[in-house]
């Protein structure tokens, strides 16, 4: 017989050994998930199977596997689990910003342009996610964020670098490129790395 849990525990309802497990999932996110909570993975017969990657055991029957477990992390849970990748984009992006400077300073407009778009992209997506964890957090722990204040200050001065970058850019001008870019945007960034995702990571302890 088919072993089915959940995070480790039996589920509460028995299911046909000739049913897909697609069922089990459909019913797991409608009678057995807690709130706020994202099925990630499946384990069978001991391979972890990630959840996005799942498509072709859909429509293979419990009877087909011994053990299947069924786990979950809550969205408060992935937030905390995603601030350390907001670490490593600060470190890509402050490495690509010293590129960037050194080529424009050494006359590589070409190169410089090129890593300019792909520091944007990168930027772009680490306010992405750094939001995405900030809006959870703020939903999920009782205690207001004292950090919310600072995190609006960095933001609002990430914001008016970013502004300013543009116009520096279009005019060539590099002095004013190359100071925005190495002491400004980099001592912004420095502070998320140093003060704010610190202070984020604690309040694990409050859950």
């Amino acid at each position: 017989m088919t072993s089915l849990t959940l995070n480790r525990t039996p589920l509460k309802k028995s299911f046909r050994k000739d049913q897909p497990i697609k069922e089990v999932v459909d019913h797991l996110f409608d009678n057995e998930m807690e709130n706020e909570s994202v099925l990630i993975s499946l384990e069978i017969d001991g391979e972890n199977i990630p959840f996005e990657d799942n498509a072709e055991i859909n429509n293979r029957t419990i009877q087909e596997f011994d053990k299947v477990n069924f786990q979950t992390q809550t969205s408060t849970e992935l937030a905390f689990d995603a601030i350390d990748s907001c670490n490593d984009y600060i470190d890509v992006l402050t490495e690509k910003i010293k590129l960037m400077s050194d080529s424009y300073q050494q006359g590589k407009a070409e190169e410089a342009n090129a890593l300019f778009v792909e520091m944007i992209d990168i930027l772009d997506l680490y306010v992405q996610l750094f939001s995405r964890i900030h809006l959870t957090l703020k939903r999920n722990i009782k205690d207001p964020l004292d950090q919310s204040k600072d995190i609006q200050k960095l933001d609002i001065h990430l914001l008016s670098v970013l502004k300013a970058l543009i116009p520096a850019k279009e005019k060539g001008d590099i002095i004013m490129l190359c100071d925005l870019l190495e002491y400004e945007l980099i001592d912004n960034l420095t502070q998320w790395k140093i003060k704010i995702i610190p202070s984020l990571k604690k309040l694990k302890t409050s859950i």
